[in-house]
């Protein structure tokens, strides 16, 4: 007797963003056989009465989603048939999404050639790849869904700046979606054994901001979280999403006479304690 294969076997849940109220879509990021990967939006109501098993990946795939349509589609929409009730794909097209433009770096690197060790956000996981830092961890970021590739952009651009300078972590190379799939993110140093700068770190601080703004460059976002303290008083800087090039003077001042307020400040803004490795 043949077993049947259960149904979408083929695809791995990578990443959803779910309404709670169910009242706009929700989106999801589908793995399909280990190499293409698929980009699906259910419509408010679709899993009514389903809710909880949502984002639970065994049983939305084998039960909730219909197959998948057979196709290189990369982006699909899912709703409830009107006249008979049943969820189906109502929409499959193939879009050219866009990919980080700025490939001043000659490596890259297939996501799905990382093995993630830990996850530190939705979009940065501590990983190891077999042909890099002697399989030592390195982090990788990534614009999960294609709406993120904008900050993805700027901060690669960013690296690209402080290149060799010793500022930020170093940059490995960057990473594609699938084998020769489109840029979505970057790998770099995973800064080991480092934790968020406070008060007592102000001097290694202003040093490392200053030679970020001897390159023209502001930070943009100079919370404690950002200065990441290594082998007692290096600091190294991270997470430059909304760094700019060719600043003012007058900008460059600014950033630096908030830097002291934001190492005093108690909360957990810009990141979750302990955070040592968000870039």
């Amino acid at each position: 007797m043949t077993v049947p294969k259960p149904r979408n076997a083929n695809f791995r849940l990578l990443a959803c963003l779910v309404d709670e109220d169910d009242t706009d879509d929700s989106d999801y990021r589908f793995l399909f056989d280990r190499q293409h990967v698929k980009y699906v939006t259910t419509a408010p109501g679709t899993f009514r009465g389903a809710e909880y098993d949502r984002t639970f990946e065994p049983i939305l795939l084998s039960n909730l989603l219909p197959p998948f349509p057979i196709g290189d589609w990369n982006k699909g929409h899912v709703a409830k048939d009107p006249k008979i009730g049943d969820v189906t794909f109502v929409k499959t097209e193939t879009v050219c999404l866009a990919g980080v433009e700025n490939l001043w770096h000659p490596v890259k690197l297939n996501e799905f050639d990382f093995t993630r060790q830990d996850r530190v956000r939705q979009r940065v996981s501590i990983s190891t790849h077999p042909e890099l830092n002697d399989g030592e961890p390195v982090l990788v970021k990534l614009a999960v869904w294609p709406w993120e590739i904008a900050s993805i952009e700027v901060e690669t651009t960013a690296y690209q700046w402080i290149n060799d300078s010793g500022i930020g972590p170093k940059f490995f190379g960057h990473v594609t979606e699938g084998k020769d799939g489109r840029v979505v993110g970057f790998v770099v140093e995973r800064v080991q054994g480092a934790r968020p700068a406070g008060p007592g770190d102000a001097e290694g601080c202003k040093k490392a901001l200053g030679r970020l703004h001897e390159l023209g460059v502001k930070h943009g976002d100079i919370n404690k979280h950002n200065f990441l303290v290594r082998d007692g008083h290096d600091v190294v800087l991270a997470d430059f999403e909304t760094a700019k090039h060719n600043c003012s003077l007058e900008e460059l001042q600014d950033e630096m006479s908030a830097l002291m307020s934001s190492l005093e400040d108690t909360s957990f803004r810009g990141g979750v304690e302990p955070l040592i490795s968000e870039v």
